[in-house]
Parts: C-alpha cells; structure tokens; sequence
C-alpha cells in the first residue's frame, strides 16, 4: 500500500501529546509516564508493534480503560495521521513513538510489558526477506526480553504463508503457543473474546477472508 506524505509531518508529531520524542528517558519507567496522564496506575502495560492509523489502540483502550498502551510504528507520516484521529480527553492511556522493531530494548526495560500485540504486520514473502517478518527469529529474542515472565504476544495475520512460518518460528524459539487458530471470526473462543478489530481486518472479514491468529507465552 502506497503511503501518502504529509507535508506538515514533523510539525503534527512534534505538536501531539501523544507522541514520545525521548522515549530512551521513559525506559523502565512506562507505567509511571502513563500513569501521570491516566491519573491512576496502569493494570498492565501492552505494546503494539507496527500500531498503523491506531484503531487497534484506540479500541483496547476504550475495552481496557485501566489498561496502559503504547503504539509502536516506523512511518512518521502514519503516525502523523494517526494522531489527527485522536482525542487527548478520551485516550490518556495510550502513548505512540516513532521506532523500529530492532531497536526496542534501547527503550523498553526486561519484563516492562505484560502483552504485546503484532497485527497484519507485513508478510515479506520473499525467501531472502525471511529476516524482516516481525515474527522472525531476529525479532522474536527483542520481545521475550520486553515481556515480563508469563508474558504474552498476541498475532494476527490474513496470510497463510506467515502464520505457518510464524508457528513455526514460536516453537523454534521455545515459545508455548496457547492458543491458534486458522479462522478466528468463525471459530470463536478462546481467541476470539475480547477481540478488537483492525481496519485491516474489518475490511478482511467483510470480504470473508479467514483471519489467523496465535498466542504464545514468552520462553
């Protein structure tokens, strides 16, 4: 999908409350940041990596309102449209910065988040590719270290060649898958309680696309 820039970019992130300019100086101390808009201590802390335009968040906010999230995307000029979307008086629990996945550990702390949330993350089919899928062993190690122990990362996609590498990825890196399944909308529990849609999804499920989704336990 073709990303549109926004002009005014660096001028809507730097103006957004929402946005984390240094979030090195957050490392280890996320719940207390969050903890100061929400005006309470967060329940739990969860990360979604690859946040998009923020409806995922947006919506786990509101079913979570004790929850803390934090929305992690690479794109500015997404991240510029996703705050435009955003109502400071409603979303005190969600923060957003600017980062790429590899880098994570320079600003989150071992066991800092609870759960951590990919969603439609780009399936890089090509084989020489293998090493940027977000569910890949490069990145897999990142978010064990992030999770506290018993720590969970929940995974959607749509397509089926990324799922079966995914499991397979998981079980390689010594993760306990919990819980999977090859169509989430038509099989239901467990997976699908509390489940919040992506626009990727909605548009997904209209189409009657089967939505693959797994949860695993940090080794």
């Amino acid at each position: 999908m073709r990303i549109r820039y926004l002009k005014n970019t660096p001028a809507i992130l730097e103006a957004s409350p929402f946005i984390v300019a240094d979030p090195e100086a957050h490392r280890g101390l996320w719940r207390e940041t969050i903890a100061e808009r929400m005006g309470q201590k967060p329940e739990h802390l969860c990360l979604e990596i690859g946040c998009g335009r923020g409806s995922f968040l947006q919506g786990m906010a509101e079913l979570h309102p004790g929850w803390a999230f934090v929305g992690v995307e690479r794109i500015s000029t997404i991240l510029a449209r996703t705050v435009q979307t955003l109502d400071p008086e409603r979303a005190r629990s969600l923060l957003l910065l600017r980062a790429e996945a590899e880098d994570l550990d320079q600003f989150f702390a071992p066991g800092e988040a609870d759960t951590i949330y990919l969603n439609f993350s780009d399936p890089w089919p090509k084989d020489r590719h293998a090493k940027r899928r977000l569910t890949s062993d490069r990145f897999l190690p990142i978010y064990a270290r992030l999770l506290k122990p018993g720590g969970i990362l929940r995974f959607k996609t749509d397509n089926d060649a990324l799922f079966a590498f995914s499991m397979e990825s998981f079980r390689a890196g010594g993760w306990k898958i919990l819980a999977a399944t090859d169509d989430l909308h038509r099989e239901g529990e467990p997976l699908a309680e509390g489940n919040v849609m992506t626009d990727y999804e909605k548009n997904f499920a209209a189409a009657g696309k089967k939505i693959h989704c797994l949860e695993a336990a940090r080794p």
